[in-house]
């Protein structure tokens, strides 16, 4: 039973000294130390700050360029949609004018009259 305790301790301590070893072979071989990563890692956060500023400005300023232009194409269809619909109504006045007119024609040949009793 002796060798066992004995194995467990030595596998203990030869695992103990390999995470020491590991751990400072680590510390030697680092790039750089705890604060120059830290204050590398918030620089870096800084310069992607300013790029996604940078690239948000960019993005509102196309969607600014590109309702721009949606409202310079809804003003024109309004535009022409206003210009039909007025030469619609214009077009209906000449027509109800004209139908009116004549009936006034039929009105007067009907009742035997001169022109211009209803006028």
């Amino acid at each position: 039973m002796g060798d066992t305790d004995s194995s467990g301790i030595d596998f203990a301590a030869a695992f103990t000294l390999g995470v020491l070893f590991g751990a400072g072979v680590a510390l030697l071989l680092a790039p750089q130390k705890g604060d120059e990563l830290r204050k590398g890692f918030a620089k870096k956060g800084r310069r992607l700050q300013k790029d996604a500023g940078q690239q948000l400005g960019k993005a509102g300023e196309r969607i600014r360029e590109t309702g721009g232009e949606w409202l310079e194409d809804a003003e024109g269809r309004l535009h022409d949609l206003t210009d039909e619909i007025g030469q619609a109504v214009e077009e209906g006045i000449r027509t109800i004018r004209e139908a009116a007119a004549d009936e006034i024609k039929e009105l007067e040949k009907k009742l035997g009259r001169k022109k211009g009793l209803f006028r």
